[in-house]
């Protein structure tokens, strides 16, 4: 039908003759006003699709009603608006549109066929747009126009005024409360890793589905408010999370645009409120951990990823909406992209695009900022959720995460290359380029792929936070012999100097004194019996029995060698005694750790003796940095530094943005192997970003994932840098292309084995 009616068009003497186009008589009419002008938006109720046109082309549109030829409105057009004049061959071109969109037919058998057609390629045209954005994927379900009907009955309450006000005021209740205990808030939260656990990830998908479909609704009462209609509502998978979502594109036949922006905002108020509430339920159920976890993941959903997403006009959520109606630009992506387009081809192929409305300058800089704008906007939330997934699915479901990277890479890069080729091809537009324009846009863009691949830039820095610590080759522990309890500090405290062999404290070990007491009391048994057998001996001696006398010698001598073995047990037990009594500096330098005075009184046991030292003397000029290294950042360093002996490094040290220190890592420092354990400062438990496996032993914390400590060595420091403290390192390594950057970051995130 559609090809006999465009056949009809394209024959001269037919198309003025015979064709007379009808408008279907179930479209839908609506007045409204953009920048001052009136235009009428035309619903397709078969398609839900809309249309708006210009008062000039409305007019036009009236007249297609199955009586005039096109000559016929040619002249009827010219005669109402004075002295504008139409030409038959845009008349023409405008009747094809409406042709291919439905919008008319005439009056041969067919036309209803050709009006389901149309439905059933849209379908497909749907279908494929959504395969090939497999990280949004909508599937329509069903109509929900009678059930919001019934739900506005009982909710109508909730466009009231009073309701406005309770809503808002505890939205600003909530803020005020996070602003009023901002510290205590934000150390109440999670980390990273402790917030996206399989638990709390649960919590949240089955949060983002409840909360969507409120979301939704909001829409659709909204919508329903205002006297529009909703006729289609299904699931929605956003980043493989089920949802809802509701099509309430009936909104645009309203003709106040505020009212329209008050809809496309429902959704984004209703998560407002939720958010609100969950931030209570959060504070103050600490004791149901839960619910608590729920009320968490419901208050991030519910506040940053709907400011993100819903709220952000570079993505075509609510926040488009609001901006397109605020700014009366209906379909600013589409026309935000077809003018950027167009002023590709015009500007730099050559190519005579049909002309644009006179538009003010500042509007062409807008399409053109939105247009780039979002587009790198849709690569960063994509690729930030591939990194999200991959990171979070972790080895164990590698290919999953590889399946679901390549499908979008596809839907990034196939589809949008393939629509570029199509429209290049299309007829007529390669023998319009201009040789010259083609040459020179071709030049550049071989400069900048030039560029990306093989200018070096500063892309290869290796960032992470680092802790503080005194130069082993300066810096020596005091440790304790075997477990004692602090009963004595001698006065010296951290950053005060201290000459070899100062006493810096006394302990006592219990163990030790009860162990002394039985050596003491064994001693002196022994000794007793030795001067009993002694006083024997003498005794036969002077009698003159040579037998008993030999007997009790013997005996004598045995006894005195077991009093001279308890007489050495307990010198020896005195001198551990002693080494356990005083701790004494074994170097002259400064005092950089020691018990604080709130310590006296406690035991200090095994770690104590083995591992950790009481207190340390060093130089505290002397400084090194301990940096925890990702495998790839480890393998980019080892590269580096086999060809060269060292890489320079910036440290910024919190409260001192006065300046920035500096650093050498040097290729004898990098370590062979990964670290088995790693200081508690830059474990969660101390205030570092590194997750730690479960451990018996609590002084051993062994890394989650793996890293190598690597040691950088300040070559500046000051007396203001205080060990223990963690820095922000940046390790600068050679210089490299952005097309290396890419692949290692893809290869980083997504384990495929670029780099």
């Amino acid at each position: 039908m559609a090809n006999d009616l465009i056949a009809n068009l394209n024959n001269p003497a037919e198309r003025r003759k015979s064709v007379r186009l009808r408008v279907r008589p179930d479209l839908q009419s609506f007045e409204q006003k953009y920048e001052g002008k009136t235009f009428t938006v035309i619903k397709d109720p078969v398609c839900l699709r809309y249309y708006r046109f210009s008062r000039q082309e409305h007019f036009v549109f009236g007249l297609f009603d199955g009586k005039h030829t096109m000559e016929e409105v040619q002249e009827a057009f010219e005669e109402e608006f004075k002295p504008m004049r139409l030409e038959l061959a845009d008349l023409e071109g405008f009747a094809r549109q409406l042709v291919t969109a439905g919008l008319v037919q005439n009056e041969q058998p067919g036309a209803a066929r050709h009006l389901f057609e149309r439905r059933a390629k849209q379908r497909r045209m749907r279908r494929l747009a959504t395969v090939s954005n497999i990280l949004y994927l909508k599937i329509p379900v069903f109509d929900p126009d009678r059930l919001l009907t019934w739900m506005y009955g009982y909710l109508r309450w909730v466009f009231t005024a009073w309701f406005f006000a309770a809503s808002v005021g505890l939205m600003l209740a909530a803020i005020v409360h996070v602003m009023l205990h901002y510290n205590t808030f934000q150390a109440k939260l999670p980390a990273y890793q402790e917030f996206f656990t399989w638990n709390s990830v649960l919590y949240m998908w089955l949060s983002l589905g409840v909360v969507k479909v409120i979301h939704e609704f909001g829409h659709g009462l909204s919508c329903k408010a205002f006297k529009g209609e909703c006729h289609e509502m299904g699931v929605l998978l956003m980043c493989l999370s089920p949802a809802l979502y509701a099509n309430v594109t009936d909104a645009w036949t309203l003709a106040d645009k505020w009212k329209r922006i008050i809809i496309s905002f429902a959704g984004i108020y209703v998560e407002l409120v939720i958010a609100s509430i969950a931030t209570f339920v959060w504070w103050y159920t600490p004791a149901y951990p839960t619910a608590n976890n729920i009320a968490l993941c419901i208050m991030v959903l519910c506040s940053v990823s709907t400011v993100m997403f819903n709220a952000n006009p570079l993505m075509r959520f609510d926040g488009y909406y609001m901006l397109a109606d605020w700014l009366e630009v209906p379909n600013l992506r589409e026309k935000a992209n077809r003018f950027l387009n167009n002023l590709f081809l015009s500007k730099c192929l050559g190519v005579d695009v049909p002309p644009e409305a006179y538009m003010a300058p500042w509007r062409k800089w807008l399409f053109v900022i939105y247009a780039v704008g979002s587009w790198v906007y849709k690569w960063v939330v994509t690729f930030s959720i591939l990194w999200f997934l991959a990171d979070f699915m972790g080895p164990k479901l590698k290919v999953l995460s590889q399946m679901l990277a390549l499908l979008s890479l596809a839907s990034v890069f196939v589809f949008p290359t393939y629509k570029v080729i199509k429209n290049i091809r299309q007829r007529g537009r390669l023998p319009d380029m201009k040789a010259a324009r083609v040459y020179i846009t071709l030049a550049v863009f071989a400069a900048f792929v030039a560029a990306f691949f093989f200018l070096p830039l500063p892309v290869s820095r290796v960032h992470e936070t680092g802790l503080v610590a005194i130069d082993p080759e300066h810096l020596e522990g005091v440790m304790l012999s075997e477990p004692a309890r602090l009963v004595k500090l001698e006065g010296a405290s951290p950053g005060q100097a201290v000459r070899k062999g100062q006493l810096l404290g006394t302990f006592e070990s219990t163990a030790l004194e009860i162990e002394l007491a039985k050596a003491k009391a064994a001693r002196a048994t022994q000794q007793q019996t030795a001067d009993m057998l002694n006083k024997k001996v003498l005794k036969a001696q002077g009698a003159g029995d040579a037998a008993n006398e030999q007997r009790f010698l013997n005996e004598y001598v045995r006894a005195k060698a077991q009093a001279d073995t308890a007489e050495r047990d307990v010198a020896r037990l005195l001198k551990r005694q002693i080494g356990v009594r005083e701790l004494r500096a074994t170097r002259d330098g400064t005092l950089i750790t020691a018990p604080k005075r709130d310590e006296i009184g406690k035991l200090f046991d095994k770690g104590y003796t083995e591992t950790t030292p009481v207190f340390s003397v060093g130089d505290p000029l002397k400084l090194v940095l301990k940096v925890p290294v990702t495998p790839y950042d480890y393998r980019l360093l080892k590269e580096d530094l086999t060809a060269r002996s060292e890489l320079d490094v910036s440290v910024c040290v919190k409260g001192r943005s006065d300046r920035t220190f500096n650093g050498k890592v040097h290729r004898d420092k990098l370590p062979a192997q990964n670290a088995a354990t790693i200081p508690l400062a830059l474990s969660q438990r101390g205030g570092g970003s590194l997750a730690v496996k479960p451990n018996e032993d609590p002084n051993l914390l062994a890394p989650l994932a793996q890293v190598y400590l690597v040691e950088v060595e300040m070559t500046d420091p000051d007396t203001a840098i205080d060990p223990g403290q963690l820095v922000s390192v940046k390790i600068h390594s050679r210089w490299r292309s952005g097309a290396w950057w890419v692949a290692r970051e893809l290869s980083n995130a997504l384990d495929i084995g670029l780099y």
